[in-house]
């Protein structure tokens, strides 16, 4: 087969094969794969290759269920000490838009088979996983304009919220990080979009859990940004503040509090500013005018 670029959800798959194939075909057909069709199946580059390679062998594998017990393998292997291919799972679902080699459709694109497979192993996900769990959080998934992909990958984190509690905090910082989202001209055009996902995840986390106020309003506090930063980013994260307030009713004194003495410092700080205009503006009148005198006295 000739040799082909390997996708980042590829990776996993390749070294996988040949240790989970005879169990997803034991779910999909009776019968078992030989040892020698298991190692010849290794050199397979993608989850869409699979199929080829099990209809070759006279196998039929069901992606779904080999991608959910590669997660479920993975998982195992890391709690007995063996992490190579739970790195593999962590690095499918890394991705920053502006760091990131590939681009956001390619993202949903191979991330999206993956997420059934997450979710059928929510329960196994405590803080042992901290690196999976955190990098489904803290990556770029709102910028997606696929609503559909957004729906699946915000009902994903719900589940894992809705069964580990003590992950609330770490979610909710990683979305309010977004509030500022906009300032950028770039990013202009695609900040309602993105501030609209954000809102409907939050909204579910308090409706779900309704004692996650306490971590919205300590994130609000650690995201609020400082008092130095340009107008639009201070804009873009008042607005987003006030508008948990829409469906966070129960945090809306620590909100308001929050927003006023900011705007307080604000107001602080620019008063500070034209105090110092002023007094550089006098003193350079100050100058002018002793100059000018000084000119005078010499004619």
């Amino acid at each position: 087969m000739p040799a082909r670029t390997e996708s980042m959800a590829s990776r996993p798959i390749k070294r996988a094969v040949s240790k989970l194939k005879k169990t997803a075909a034991s779910q999909t057909q009776k019968g078992t794969v030989s040892t020698n069709e298991a190692e010849q199946s290794s050199s397979v580059d993608s989850a869409d290759a699979l199929d080829t390679t099990a209809a070759d062998s006279g196998v039929s594998i069901d992606k779904s269920v080999f991608l959910r017990k590669f997660v479920e393998n993975a998982l195992q292997q890391f709690k007995e000490g063996n992490p190579e291919e739970y790195y593999k799972l962590v690095k499918v679902f890394t991705f920053s838009k502006y760091t990131s080699y590939i681009t956001v459709e390619k993202y949903v694109e191979e991330v999206t088979p993956w997420i059934p497979a997450v979710s059928a192993n929510i329960s196994a996900l405590g803080i042992a996983y901290r690196e999976l769990v955190t990098t489904l959080f803290s990556s770029d998934w709102v910028v997606c304009s696929d609503e559909q992909f957004v729906h699946r990958y915000a009902t994903l984190c719900l589940q894992i919220l809705s069964a580990h509690p003590t992950w609330v905090p770490q979610a909710i910082s990683a979305i309010v990080r977004w509030f500022t989202y906009g300032a950028r001209d770039k990013e202009t055009a695609a900040a309602p979009m993105v501030h609209d996902h954000l809102h409907a995840l939050i909204k579910e986390i308090y409706r779900t859990i309704p004692t996650c106020g306490t971590s919205l309003a300590a994130a609000l506090v650690d995201a609020c940004p400082f008092k130095a930063a340009k107008p639009n980013v201070q804009v873009l994260f008042v607005q987003n503040a006030l508008r948990c307030l829409d469906y966070a009713t129960g945090i809306r004194r620590q909100v308001l509090q929050l927003v006023l003495n900011h705007t307080i410092q604000i107001d602080v700080e620019v008063q500070v500013e034209l105090e110092d205009l002023e007094s550089e503006s006098e003193d350079e009148d100050e100058d002018e005018a002793d100059n000018g005198a000084h000119g005078s006295a010499e004619e």
